[in-house]
């Protein structure tokens, strides 16, 4: 069966990619293909904002599609493969003795695109920015909950003091990589803003302003280019040499296959992933594409998340224990990932990605997972818990209360299609009335609607599990359990589970170090997973191992399983470390 689909693929891929790179072939001028690095977003579809480069705005995805590439940096990134910090426009940090105050230290000689040097006050107008602006924001919630001050001992000393002790604050908002974590505005150009309004757009004025060594020349729906400049701080201070791409090319893809027939004619070095049977055709057609395992059918790298099913608690019957329990039940994980990704990822029962989850796998761990035993598929346990949730199978053998029959509405993101087929026959042989629901190619209106509660079930993923429990069970904190009509603080935790005896072990955790040898820890990182396995507020489903392409026609050095020195997700900041690695092919 792989082997048809994967022939079928490679037949569809072959007739159409003469159209369709003929119709998309990017403008590259004098500079020679093997000095332009061209790539996609993480996603399908136009480029969206190209005249909007305010990237706090809420939906804006530029610093996450093309600005941490090229124009933004960060003050230090970490590589998620070994945990390794690596220091930018920051050369460290310490803490106080009770995680309240951090002491960062900026690089001498980081300048902006303009010349004006980086300095603290750069830093602290920046999180001040962003606290003053919550929630209307990207990301202001976490500096309203945690931010007190931002002082400037001197421009190349920052110290920030924390409401509440934080010992992982600063990696995870400001030293990870991550696409979740935040990078530094000019000051003196967003000062005198309304930044409410500000587009951060003109490009005769050199907007956007970063301290990154490329630059935006144009830009809209349908690419955008940058330039590498004349003149980069990392090679006049000595840091690093000039990137060796002289020119970044980000054009949109509208489909899997448009994708892989970009890669066929080496017209695209990187981007979005491919679906793995995508993949495979594509590489008979071109034996320069790699990702990141050189055999399958796992060849994606993790990515801190997992496709996971979130129910709305805040509506019946997904405020029943039961019901959600019954479903976990009717699921059969491994045949989800054979029929959906060909394997090329498996079962995840736990929010704990592989980049921590062998760490944190005590015996004491792995007993609360066999008490619970829930990667299994068992319907004589979808009718116990159904029964007990007050459900009966009706004459057509569906599950109903009080002669309504109960609908399970699998509402899709796009990119997330695989998932919904599958699952829902699987929910039908456990006698649920499933119904696929796709958003439409493009739409938003499913975010919008998560982060408000307008909802019942929803495929996602959680993401945030890149070195300790702590990073996704959080996200079931009764905090983030906004009333329906008001938005969650955070996609990742929109399910508005509430159990006070869980917020209190969250609490607790909150304020340690999250080791595997701080016994306290985790003992209570094993109670808090005790309660979400019993109350299952949702379901992990499989781990995200997304098959991300790199193509070695015209560039070399990119990361791979055997040199994993950056986890190789194109939406992450890290990435900027990918542009200043790779080298071109002579």
């Amino acid at each position: 069966m792989h082997y048809i689909r994967s022939r079928l693929v490679f037949t569809l891929l072959c007739i159409g990619a003469m159209l369709f790179v003929s119709a998309c072939q990017p403008q590259q001028g004098d500079v020679p293909r093997n000095r332009t690095l061209i790539i996609t977003p993480w996603g399908y579809g136009p480029l969206t904002n190209p005249e909007n480069w305010h990237i706090y705005q809420t939906g804006n995805q530029n610093q996450r599609q093309m600005g941490s590439k090229t124009i933004y940096e960060a003050l230090m990134y970490t590589n998620l493969n070994t945990g390794e910090l690596i220091p930018w426009q920051a050369t460290g940090y310490t803490y106080n003795d009770d995680y309240t105050e951090i002491t960062v230290n900026l690089r001498e000689g980081v300048e902006w695109a303009d010349g004006e040097p980086f300095t603290c006050d750069d830093v602290k107008f920046t999180l001040e920015l962003l606290r003053a602006n919550a929630p209307e924001f990207s990301y202001a919630y976490i500096y309203e909950e945690w931010l007190k001050s931002v002082e400037c001992p001197d421009d190349l000393t920052v110290l920030i003091t924390l409401n509440k002790p934080g010992p992982r604050w600063f990696q995870s908002n400001l030293a990870l990589g991550h696409e979740n974590h935040q990078v530094i505005l000019p000051e003196h150009i967003w000062a005198d803003q309304n930044a409410q309004e500000f587009a951060n757009f003109d490009l005769e004025k050199g907007w956007p302003i970063g301290t990154g060594a490329y630059k935006l020349v144009s830009s809209d729906a349908q690419q955008m280019v940058f330039e590498r400049r004349a003149e980069w701080w990392g090679e006049k201070v000595g840091f690093m040499d000039m990137p060796a791409p002289e020119r970044i090319i980000v054009i949109g893809s509208n489909s899997d296959e448009s994708m892989g027939q970009l890669y066929i004619a080496n017209d695209l070095d990187s981007g979005q992933a491919l679906q793995p049977g995508t993949f495979t055709a594509a590489l008979e057609r071109n034996p320069k594409l790699r990702s990141w395992n050189e055999q399958g059918p796992i060849w994606g790298a993790p990515d801190g998340c997992g496709y996971n099913l979130v129910f709305n608690l805040d509506r019946e019957p997904w405020s029943n224990r039961d019901v959600r329990v019954a479903i976990n039940y009717a699921l059969d994980r491994q045949e989800l990932s054979t029929l959906a990704y060909e394997n090329a990822n498996y079962p995840m029962i736990i929010p704990y990605s592989a980049y921590m989850a062998e760490r944190w796998m005590t015996p004491e761990t792995q007993a609360i997972l066999d008490k619970y035993d829930r990667n299994k598929t068992d319907h004589t346990l979808v009718d116990e818990h159904m029964q007990a949730a007050g459900y009966a199978k009706n004459a057509d053998g569906v599950w109903a209360k009080d002669g309504e029959v109960l609908t399970v509405p699998l509402r899709t993101p796009q990119w997330l299609a695989p998932l919904t087929p599958v699952v829902a026959t699987q929910l039908q042989r456990a006698g649920f009335d499933a119904v696929e629901m796709l958003e439409p190619e493009g739409s938003t209106a499913w975010t919008n609607d998560m982060l408000l509660g307008d909802f019942d079930t929803i495929f996602r993923v959680h993401c945030g599990s890149r070195s300790a429990p702590f990073e996704t069970l959080k996200d079931q904190h009764s905090r983030y359990a906004t009333p329906l009509g008001e938005p969650c603080p955070s996609i990742q935790a929109c399910s508005r589970y509430r159990n006070e005896e869980y917020d209190a072990l969250i609490d607790e955790m909150e304020g340690m170090v999250g080791s595997p040898d701080n016994e306290r820890y985790l003992e209570l990182s094993n109670q808090a997973l005790d309660i979400y396995l019993r109350d299952m507020p949702e379901l992990m489903l499989l781990e995200e191992l997304h098959v991300v392409i790199f193509n070695e026609t015209y560039w070399t050095g990119w990361p791979n399983a055997a040199d994993p020195y950056v986890a190789p997700y194109p939406p992450w900041e890290a990435w900027n470390l990918i542009v200043h690695t790779i080298q071109p092919v002579e």
